[in-house]
This record gives C-alpha cells, sequence and structure tokens, in this order.
C-alpha cells in the first residue's frame, strides 16, 4: 500500500522522478547556478542548463495529456480534471505573491508594469501569454501556466488529426518548422521590437513540439518491448548526450537547433524506453526521495521564486552562497509543497476528478497519470 504522498503509475512511475529532477534543474538555475558556475566553463554550462527543466515539464505534459484525453469520457470531462489539476494551486500562488509583497519586481521593473486588476484578470484567465510584458510578473515562474492550459486545449484536436503512422510523422514535421519559425522571431517579427524573442519565449508557440513528441511518446510507446536490457542502454546514451552536450553545448546546438529540441528529444527517449523494468530507471528516478519531489513538484515549481525572495530579505552567508541557497530554498520549497500539497493541492485534484464524473456516461477505466 502507499501512503498519502506516494503514488504508483505501473511501469511508468519513473515519470514522478523525472518531474523531481526538472523541478529541481530550475530552482537551480535561479539560485545561482548551485555552484557550480564556480567550477569552470562545464560547470556554467551544467546550470544554464537548468532552464531546460521547463522543456522536459512540457513533454512530460504532452505524453499525461494524451493519456488524460484518451482516459475520459469526453472533451468537457478530460478538460475539467486538467483545470482542477492546475489551477487552484496557481490561484493560491498568486494570491500568497501579492499578499507577501514577492511579486517578481525584475519583471515589472524591466516592462514598467503593475500588477493591477488588468495584470490580475489575465493571469486568472490563463491568457497573459497574450501579452508578454506581465507574463512573469506575479510568481517569477508562472508565465509556463498558461502555456500548459492552451496546449491542455489544443493537445485533443492534435490527437484526431494524428492517429496513423503519416499524420504523426506530418505532426512532428509541423511542428519542428513551427519552433525554427519562432526561434527566429527576431527577424521575421520587427513589430515586436528588441524584445521579440521574449515575446516569442513566453508564448505557446515555440512549444509545440514538446506537446507533439508526448503524444508520439503515447502512441508508440505501447508497441515498444521494454526490458532491463533496453531501458538501461536507453538511460546510458541519454546520460552520455546530456554529458556531452555541457561540454560543449553550441555544437550540440547546431546539431539539433537548439536547446529545446535536444532536451525535447532527450526527454522523447527516456519516456519511450524507460521503465519500471529498467534498473538504472529504479534507482534513479525510482527511489523514494526522486518519487516523493515528484508528487509534490508542481508545488515546488510555484513555491519557489516567492520563497526566494522571502529569504533573500534575510541576508546571510546561506543566502549569498548560491549551493547553500540552493539548498535552503529546495529544503523550505519541498516542506511548503508538502504540505499545499496534503492540504490543498490533493483536495481539489480529487474534487476535479468527481466534477469531471459528472460529465461523463461513466467514470473513467483506468486512473491516469496526473
Amino acid at each position: 500500500m502507499t501512503s498519502a504522498i506516494e503514488k504508483s503509475y505501473g511501469d511508468t512511475s519513473f515519470i514522478t522522478g523525472m518531474r523531481a529532477f526538472a523541478a529541481l534543474a530550475v530552482i537551480m538555475i535561479h539560485c545561482g547556478g548551485a555552484g557550480f558556475r564556480e567550477l569552470g566553463e562545464i560547470g556554467k554550462n551544467i546550470a544554464n542548463f537548468g532552464a531546460a527543466g521547463v522543456f522536459v515539464f512540457f513533454v512530460i505534459s504532452g505524453f499525461s495529456v494524451a493519456s488524460s484525453y484518451e482516459a475520459s469520457s469526453n472533451y468537457r470531462s478530460y478538460l475539467s480534471k486538467r483545470l482542477w489539476r492546475i489551477a487552484p494551486l496557481y490561484y493560491f500562488w498568486l494570491g500568497v505573491s501579492i499578499l507577501l509583497g514577492t511579486t517578481s519586481l525584475y519583471w515589472q521593473q524591466q516592462f514598467s508594469v503593475p500588477v493591477d486588476i488588468y495584470n490580475i484578470a489575465m493571469h486568472l484567465t490563463f491568457l497573459s501569454f497574450l501579452d508578454f510584458q506581465i507574463a512573469n510578473t506575479i510568481i517569477g515562474v508562472e508565465w509556463s501556466i498558461p502555456i500548459e492550459v492552451f496546449w491542455y486545449l489544443a493537445v485533443p484536436f492534435m490527437m484526431r488529426l494524428s492517429r496513423g503512422t503519416k499524420q504523426l510523422a506530418a505532426l512532428i514535421a509541423v511542428s519542428l518548422i513551427v519552433h525554427i519559425i519562432s526561434a527566429r522571431a527576431a527577424t521575421l517579427f520587427p513589430f515586436l521590437g528588441e524584445n521579440a524573442p521574449l515575446a516569442m519565449q513566453w508564448s505557446p508557440v515555440p512549444y509545440a513540439l514538446c506537446y507533439a513528441l508526448g503524444i508520439v511518446v503515447y502512441r508508440v510507446r505501447p508497441y515498444i518491448r521494454h526490458s532491463d536490457a533496453i531501458g538501461n542502454l536507453a538511460f546510458v546514451i541519454s546520460a552520455i548526450l546530456l554529458l556531452a552536450y555541457m561540454c560543449a553545448p553550441r555544437v550540440f546546438a547546431k546539431i539539433f537547433f537548439d536547446e529545446l529540441v535536444f532536451t525535447s528529444l532527450v526527454t522523447t527517449v527516456l519516456l519511450l524506453f524507460g521503465s519500471s523494468k529498467s534498473r538504472m530507471f529504479t534507482l534513479v528516478f525510482g527511489n523514494r526521495v526522486a518519487q516523493f519531489l515528484g508528487i509534490v513538484s508542481y508545488g515546488l515549481y510555484l513555491a519557489h521564486m516567492p520563497l526566494l525572495e522571502l529569504l533573500t530579505r534575510y541576508d546571510g552567508f546561506w543566502i549569498q552562497n548560491p549551493t547553500s541557497k540552493f539548498l535552503l530554498v529546495s529544503l523550505c520549497g519541498t516542506v511548503v509543497s508538502a504540505i499545499t500539497y496534503h492540504a490543498f493541492e490533493q483536495r481539489f485534484v480529487a474534487f476535479g476528478k468527481n466534477i469531471s464524473r459528472r460529465f461523463s456516461s461513466s467514470a473513467p477505466l483506468s486512473e491516469i497519470q496526473s
């Protein structure tokens, strides 16, 4: 039996552990690199790669959303589950950030925008991606949440258009082209000015590839014969590629076009070939610590910036040193996220599933990874 803070997703439980590493990677870069920058050029590359944790989240989300949609009896039931999964905790941290005064002053000052009624309303309606100047001005990492909601709406239609092998290949090709075009925003969209890359980065457009690859994983994974040897080989190859990337990121960026494409492809390989049968996947992603952090990873992602702002107000060595800062923020974030998971998040997820059943002619036959 599992405790209230543990879940089992059978052969794909390792994905929960992957979420933990993605969340910690994001915290690492926001905490000054967790000490890696002081280790030389490769250390700087490791620290900078922390930003790619969001890409990992998006590919995993694509797989989870595809699973959720297929397990739901209709679109309303599916969408209800997804929104009740993501919205309550998001609203909670929007409110906490405003009430405690831990909003993102950097981006407010960068674009001379206040946290006013317009700003808050755009956040509450998940439309803040339409105005990049306010997209990241409250929690400090919330730019990604409206993007997830956008793809919640779009993924079911993408799945209907990609039921065959040719259609699935076309989906990948189109999403890759869209990403390449978005990466050239500064040249192609001069009316956005010098902020064109940022405006595109905080929009749903570049991440079509992440969600398309998540759909690929959902479609293809059932046909793969999983074993200890196959899983271990996929893990080793992915680890070698990541280490090589840390040593020569510019070279890999030319080969794979950019970091998003590289990270998304590596994540796809892990999702396709990983399983509980692999000792390496179980050791790294299936251990109790990784599983625990993965369960509360959504709360950890939202909580770490407000907590970092609060902790920074109390000057001291432990907050000036990037290593101790990372450890302290991660520890505090884990504690707070565990509390909000039990007292808040878990209850609303269960409530959302009950609501979704009212939109269904019958309850889903299987629990999906939420």
